[in-house]
């Protein structure tokens, strides 16, 4: 067996041979310091301006324009959004409208108004809508849109609403309409079967209209009646602020059963309706009908 100084000495040869020690094992240096948490500013951050969760309120028939001010909006989209219930129907995104109704268009407004404009509003427009920016989570402003219709009746000179008045050859034709509430932007305008009816003095035709509360009121006269005054006459103050009157003028021996009162401005003629004069009328129309 080899001794205790024998065996030293083999392990210094070993080590002189081997070229010393082996360094010892480090991990190796790294490439890059790992990020150091920020704070984004928020004054930095996109913002929607004006009142949060707005009404607005247009008459049937108008233009609804709905605001959106978005202020330092860098890279991100604008969207405008409509909530039906539980569902979401994108109208628009940046400047592209996404909706098969031509009505809906994004009209931008320097510097930052991007507007939903909703041509001829209509009652089944009316909701909530959604102004959209695109960050995480997104920046939402809504938006109620209120459509009013206004209550539109064409009456006979004693105020009783009528689908359909009868006059005799040479009386005054003396029809009411009545719209309540009154559309602030849009004229109350008679036709004739479906033509607008202006002043004509020398046709003895004249239209007058004047506030009526809330609302407005507009009379149609029609001086010494013919029997080609017998049309539909329409009072519409909208789109879809309608209503309908026919007007029949009679000759001969009908006249006789017609019963005449006269308006409050003393000028108009509407006929009472008794049994006689309604059984007399059908019985004049079914002749003149059958003469055509």
């Amino acid at each position: 067996m080899l001794d205790h100084q024998t065996v030293l000495l083999y392990f210094a040869i070993l080590v002189c041979t081997a070229g010393g020690f082996a360094p010892s094992i480090e991990a190796p240096p790294a490439t890059s310091a790992p990020p150091t948490p920020t704070t984004v500013d928020a004054a930095l951050l996109p913002a929607i301006l004006g009142h949060y969760n707005a009404t607005v309120t247009v008459h049937a028939g108008e233009t609804a324009t709905l605001a959106c001010h978005v202020v330092r909006l860098n890279d991100n989209a604008v969207s405008w959004v409509r909530r039906q219930g539980g569902e979401y129907h994108i109208l628009t995104v940046g400047f592209s409208t996404y909706h098969n109704d031509n009505r809906y268009t994004l009209r931008f407004e320097h510097p930052n108004n991007w507007k939903l404009q909703i041509r001829s509003a209509q009652k089944r427009d009316e909701g909530q809508y959604e102004c959209q920016v695109s960050t995480h989570p997104p920046t939402i402003m809504p938006v109620y849109l209120r459509v009013t219709v206004p209550d539109i009746s064409i009456r006979d000179p004693r105020g009783t609403p009528v689908p359909a008045a009868y006059y005799r050859v040479d009386s005054t034709v003396g029809l009411q309409c009545v719209v309540k509430p009154a559309p602030p932007t849009r004229p109350v305008i008679w036709a004739r079967a479906g033509a607008p009816i202006v002043t004509q003095p020398d046709r003895g035709i004249r239209v007058s209209t004047t506030p009526l509360g809330t609302g407005v009121s507009s009379w149609l006269h029609i001086a010494r009646a013919s029997l080609s005054d017998t049309a539909n006459y329409t009072c519409t103050a909208g789109d879809d602020v309608t209503a309908v009157v026919a007007v029949t003028v009679l000759d001969g021996e009908s006249s006789a059963a017609m019963q005449h009162s006269t308006s409050d401005e003393g000028t108009s003629s509407s006929p009472h309706t008794s049994p006689l004069a309604t059984i007399t009328i059908i019985a004049t129309l079914t002749t003149l009908l059958s003469r055509t």
